[in-house]
């Protein structure tokens, strides 16, 4: 038996010594195109808002009033988990008030924009997505005098703040521009959850220091005035539904007290046993109207409180 003990270490490095010079150049050419690739991108600044979010269910005590102890209360679920704080952030009816805001830029403190503007005039990209989206273009180009959308049948486009749609609460209309605007700021946002501290830290990445700590300080109290006002009107429309419980438990019970009074007052000289269990079925079905009726009572004027009642979403510990 023949044994073959080859040197593979130094079959290795002789075949790298043999193209050495090929190796340095596609190193070189590496190390260049990385120092491009790193130089193009623009430099952001984040903003972290660390928050704690308030309990997600409370629980209301016979009186209505909030309280911890769950032995004897109604649960009531809150609005809106953390874990769905991203995803109401980076819709459009939500990103578009908070394109409105002012800012500053850092190095030009006497120049203030909206955030719409500085999103469409101020953010940088790296040259490549120039590239990218100028290829991607060219088939719209090419189609267009094909759709009706030559030189003669374009509209002249409206200014930059007209584009805008009002806060009204009707259909949101988003221009090409609007949607590429909406979406560079949706880029900018960021939500971290940590269940088992039930933290939430907003980000918030801009390429201006100032408009980054201004955008964030914007983003915490939208959040808070979108809660707010998602809150009440649940809860208005909770206290709706509960007034309607309210009404049909009391005639419920009325209906329950008119039953049993008349069987008592016209079967009261008999004693039978059927009268007897008669007499025990109606009052049994009385009391339970009458707790049904209460605790119907109970959730309205819950509800009530609740919708009166201000309760913070996020408590900032640090930003």
């Amino acid at each position: 038996m023949k044994i073959k003990i080859k040197k593979i270490h130094s079959e290795w490095w002789a075949y790298v010594w043999q193209y050495r010079k090929l190796m340095g150049r596609l190193a070189a050419l590496g190390v260049f195109v990385g120092l491009i690739v790193w130089l193009s991108i623009p430099n952001e600044y984040q903003t972290d808002i660390f928050t704690v979010a308030e309990p997600r269910v409370v629980y209301v005590d016979q009186y209505g009033a909030v309280t911890t102890n769950s032995a004897s209360a109604d649960r009531i679920r809150d609005a809106i988990l953390p874990s769905n704080y991203y995803r109401f952030m980076t819709s459009p009816t939500f990103l578009l008030p908070l394109t409105r805001i002012a800012v500053t830029l850092d190095d030009d403190a006497h120049t203030s924009m909206t955030l719409y503007d500085y999103m469409a005039e101020h953010q940088r990209y790296p040259w490549w997505r120039y590239v990218v989206g100028g290829v991607l273009s060219i088939p719209r180009l090419v189609l267009m005098p094909f759709r009706g959308g030559g030189e003669g049948n374009v509209s002249p486009k409206p200014p930059l703040r007209e584009t805008l749609p009002p806060d009204d609460g009707g259909v949101v209309r988003l221009s090409r521009k609007d949607a590429r605007v909406l979406g560079a700021l949706r880029r900018c946002l960021g939500v971290k959850i940590n269940g088992d501290k039930q933290s939430v830290t907003l980000m918030v990445r801009m390429q201006d220091p100032l408009v980054s700590a201004t955008v964030a300080d914007s983003l915490l109290a939208h959040v808070q005035r979108y809660m707010t006002r998602y809150r009440r009107e649940k809860e208005q429309k909770l206290l709706t539904e509960n007034e309607r419980l309210l009404r049909q438990a009391r005639e419920d019970y009325y209906r329950a007290q008119d039953e049993y009074a008349h069987y008592a007052d016209s079967h009261q000289d008999l004693a039978t046993a059927t009268a007897r269990a008669e007499r025990a079925k109606l009052s049994v079905r009385m009391q339970l109207a009458e707790r049904e009726y209460r605790r119907a009572d109970r959730l309205v004027q819950a509800s009530r409180r609740r919708v009166a009642m201000e309760r913070p979403v996020l408590t900032v510990i640090e930003g």
